[in-house]
């Protein structure tokens, strides 16, 4: 039976944040003596990059075809620690436990067409005279990205563009559109609530169909055999709107975008990074180009307080980490038990996997997917329903449901204090504080007056008279005085 290693951690999934420690132990079995040079712990970060290009070269006159192979390599982290010496190794159960800290500068696990960012932590039995034996255990690590940290992300985004119909002399009017998104950073589980405003001023044309995509954009960069980048684009989600905008007509058109499990935006320039954006396309007919635009936005690992429902409460939800001052927004992640393994569509949407050929075929972990957990509990403010209409998509809330206060904190609250008619704080209500209270005020009669009769005085009749009269209608011709006074004859 040959030797296994099993690896665990100090939580249940194995995914950190940059200026972690991964705490756990590496638990070996060895069936037979094994004369060894050392056994050893091995944690490596890396990034690779590769792919080639088919080429051409004309030398008199005729041409030949060959293929170029780039290549880039980045080492951010390796550390060693020897756990047994050089000599023999009886069989048995080998416990090994380890704590790697993760500087805060690293970058985020993610996986490519075209290159990888990864993790792994290795058992190497390096014997004598015979092949090594290698255990490996990939993990996924994220660099920290607190959106709070960046203030102007707060402001929306705001993108506005103007298409031609035609040229001279068919020329017409144009089309003037304008996508709003309410922030300029989200986390991975929220969901984007655009704007777009469209206004077609073209009298002869009509616009067949709108699309906002949110886009991924991976670029990788070789430095051999020279330094060249290539990028490669993904469609993560899209919304397509079917309804036509009228010619010399305007709509605006709300929609959303749900962003699903990906790593965060690069914050330093490496051999591979990504960034985001939400892409918009009007279909302007077969007359002129579409109108294509896009608008970036970040992607990180905290959301914006501001996105919730009780900003007040949100520092004592999100709780503190390494290296971020007391007070100040943290940058832990969201509950792991929120993180699930990929499903089948994301799997399927990483096309051709990357193969590490540096790596012996039995030592390969190309199979793992880093793992991204999600605020899927994380609300986002949008416009209440209408009356009688609730959600039946919107989750059960197990974290508080945020949003911005109201009156914002850096405006006076209402009514003003300056404004009359209205009880303030320092203002005096009814009744004044210096009256006593109830009305009418105790050194004051009340009505009717303690000495007087109240109305109707006991020796009259109530008002109004019983209708019929007990008696019937008086006759015409013989009219009697009624008992409140009034007298026909007179």
């Amino acid at each position: 039976m040959p030797s296994g290693c099993t690896f665990e951690f100090d939580r249940r999934d194995p995914i950190y944040y940059s200026g972690e420690t991964i705490n756990g132990r590496a638990i070996l079995n060895t069936t037979s003596t094994k004369s060894v040079n050392e056994v050893y712990i091995l944690f490596e970060g890396e990034a690779k990059v590769r792919w080639d290009e088919r080429k051409s070269k004309t030398y008199h006159g005729r041409t030949r075809y060959y293929t170029e192979y780039y290549r880039g390599r980045h080492t951010y982290q390796s550390s060693k620690t020897t756990v047994f010496g050089s000599g023999d190794m009886a069989p048995g159960t080998y416990t090994y436990n380890f704590s790697i800290p993760l500087p805060l500068e690293c970058p985020s696990s993610m996986v490519t067409k075209y290159g990888k960012i990864f993790y792994e932590v290795s058992v190497v039995i390096d014997r004598q005279w015979k092949f090594n034996n290698v255990f490996k255990q990939p993990l996924t690590v994220l660099q920290t990205y607190n959106l709070n940290m960046n203030p102007e992300l707060l402001i929306p985004v705001v993108r506005e563009d103007i298409k031609y119909f035609c040229c001279w002399p068919c020329r017409s009017g144009p089309v003037l559109s304008t996508l709003t998104i309410p922030f300029g950073g989200y986390a991975p589980g929220q969901k984007i609530h655009f704007t777009l405003e469209i206004d077609n001023q073209s009298s002869r044309n009509d616009l067949d169909g709108i699309e906002v995509c949110l886009k991924q954009n991976y670029k990788v960069t070789a430095d051999s055999p020279y330094h060249k980048s290539r990028e490669k684009e993904h469609r993560l989600n899209e919304s397509s709107q079917v309804e036509r905008v009228l010619r010399n007509s305007k709509k605006v058109i709300n929609g959303t975008l749900d962003i699903p499990a990906v790593p965060p935006s690069s914050r330093n320039d490496g051999i591979i990074t990504v960034n985001y954006m939400v892409g918009l396309t009007i279909n302007m007919g077969d007359c002129a180009w579409d109108s294509d635009f896009d608008v970036p936005i970040v992607i990180g690992t905290i959301p914006l307080m501001q996105s919730a429902a009780d900003p007040s409460h949100a520092a004592q939800w999100i709780p503190q980490v390494p290296a971020t001052p007391h007070g100040a927004s943290a940058d832990l992640p969201p509950s792991y038990d929120n993180c699930k393994p990929p499903t089948f569509a994301e799997a399927a949407s990483f096309e051709e996997k990357f193969v590490d050929i540096d790596v012996d075929e039995n030592n390969r972990t190309d199979d793992f997917i880093p793992r991204y957990p999600m605020y899927t509990n994380f609300a986002m403010p949008s416009a209440p329903p209408p009356p009688g209409e609730e959600s039946v998509d919107a989750p059960l809330l197990s974290a508080p449901a945020y949003s911005m206060p109201y009156p914002p904190p850096n405006q006076p609250a209402y009514p003003p204090d300056n404004q009359p008619g209205y009880t303030q704080g320092y203002q005096p209500g009814y009744p004044p504080g210096n009256q006593p209270p109830g009305y009418p005020p105790v050194n004051q009669p009340g009505y009717p007056p303690a000495m007087q009769p109240g109305y109707p005085p006991a020796n009259q009749p109530p008002y109004p008279p019983p209708y019929p009269p007990a008696n019937g209608f008086p006759n015409p011709n013989n009219q009697t005085t009624f008992s409140f006074g009034w007298n026909p004859n007179q």
